[in-house]
């Protein structure tokens, strides 16, 4: 797990960056002492978590931030500091978050900024794959793609995570929302053309009209949308 920590002060970041290294081996975590350097870092390095400490570069880069969002933006802490939705969640506390955003699929205190543009081209590139638009799953699923596009950790284990989001923001329960999914996929197999759907998932199509797993649609598509978002920027 990447981590990116911001200060101006080197005894600070090393001595925060020991304390994330400590966590277990999966992490990694990165120094930055300005705010041009920590995003250059964020745009060239997938990274899960952002601690900022109370300094000018802090304040930069979250101004940065806010003008031009990421597309998949990190968690933020921050001890003392204030983001333009309210204040940071301290070091201290993530342990505690981490079970949160781990268990609870939380996102990202900032992944909405780019969540609409992410549901418009889902909705784009689901009719071009040619979802059926009458199933139920056209009510929750091109919101569903957008928020792995700005949260990828979703992905990581869909049905504990993706899964329960997309059933309390719709009102469903996780294993409705999974068959819903799998429903879409066989009609869209079933009844789609078939060199339209090699052309965007290759291996995962045969002869025989395999289809894909309910987390291996969503990655393909995921790749797609943030490649297109990616090309859009340029």
């Amino acid at each position: 797990m990447n981590a990116i920590v911001l200060s101006d002060a080197p005894a600070r970041r090393l001595h925060i960056a020991w304390q994330l290294e400590n966590l277990g081996p999966e992490w990694r975590c990165l120094e930055a002492a300005s705010a041009p350097q920590a995003l250059r870092l964020l745009t060239d390095v997938p990274i899960r978590l952002l601690v900022l400490t109370p300094c000018p570069a802090a304040d930069a880069l979250l101004h940065l931030l806010t003008e031009q969002p990421l597309l998949a933006p990190p968690y933020l802490l921050g001890d003392g500091v204030a983001a333009p939705d309210g204040p940071l969640p301290a070091f201290a506390d993530l342990p505690g978050l981490l079970r949160g955003w781990m268990h609870e699929g939380r996102l990202p205190s900032c992944h909405a900024l780019r969540l609409p543009e992410a549901e418009h081209l889902a909705r784009g590139m689901l009719h071009a794959l040619g979802v059926p638009p009458r199933l139920s799953a056209w009510r929750f699923l091109p919101e569903a793609v957008a928020l792995t596009v700005v949260h990828p950790p979703l992905l990581t284990d869909v049905s504990h995570g993706l899964y329960p989001l997309i059933a309390r923001r719709h009102g469903m329960t996780p294993g409705a929302v999974e068959r819903s999914l799998r429903l879409a996929i066989e009609s869209t197999w079933s009844r789609g053309e078939l060199e339209r759907l090699e052309r965007f998932f290759g291996s995962s199509v045969d002869p025989d009209r395999g289809k894909p797993t309910n987390r291996e649609f969503l990655c393909r598509v995921q790749e797609w949308i943030t490649m297109s978002a990616h090309r859009l920027g340029q």
